[in-house]
């Protein structure tokens, strides 16, 4: 019997999205299974992914007792502590949190976010450092023009570098001292 590669790799795909397999259908606390929804941030159509592997199996969900458990969740997702570790993570929010929750875990989150942007940045501009560094260890090979461009290119990415430390430094002081 002869499978297409695509076919095959579809249902890999598909087995792969399944959220939960057939022992953990029958056997999950679905009170349980909620609080980790929530306190991982999925959006409330999480239990719709469950009922899909779960019906594969014919079996039910217990939607009650994962809502109860999944807004219990959300109590310790939306907390302006997480909202400030998930932005810094540059993790995305999927607006899960309750309205009276989620503007702290906003501002929280926002900061986190911008914490998390300087350092990729800084991240670019260093690996920009090296390589220019390296380039410059290896001076022999440049002219004396090419060798002061490269110096004065790296003056520069110190300068930028510099800017970043400070505004990341002015990021966190805002976030100890504002939360």
């Amino acid at each position: 019997m002869r499978f297409s590669l695509p076919l095959v790799a579809a249902a890999v795909l598909l087995a792969g999205c399944a959220t939960l397999d057939e022992a953990e259908c029958r056997s999950v606390d679905w009170f349980d299974l909620g609080v980790r929804d929530g306190a991982d941030g999925y959006a409330a159509t999480r239990i719709g992914d469950h009922r899909q592997a779960c019906s594969e199996f014919g079996l039910g969900v217990e939607q009650a007792d994962w809502r109860r458990g999944y807004e219990a969740g959300l109590e310790s997702y939306c907390t302006i502590d997480n909202g400030y570790a998930v932005g810094r993570r540059g993790m995305y929010y999927g607006r899960v949190c309750p309205l009276d929750m989620e503007r702290d875990f906003l501002a929280a989150f926002a900061l986190g976010r911008e914490t998390y942007d300087v350092e990729q940045e800084m991240a670019q501009l260093d690996q920009r450092i090296v390589s220019l560094e390296s380039r410059l260890a290896r001076s022999e090979d440049l002219s004396d023009q090419a060798r002061l461009d490269a110096r004065r290119a790296l003056g520069e990415l110190y300068r930028q570098m510099s800017w970043l430390r400070r505004s990341r430094d002015r990021l966190e002081f805002e976030w100890r001292s504002r939360f």
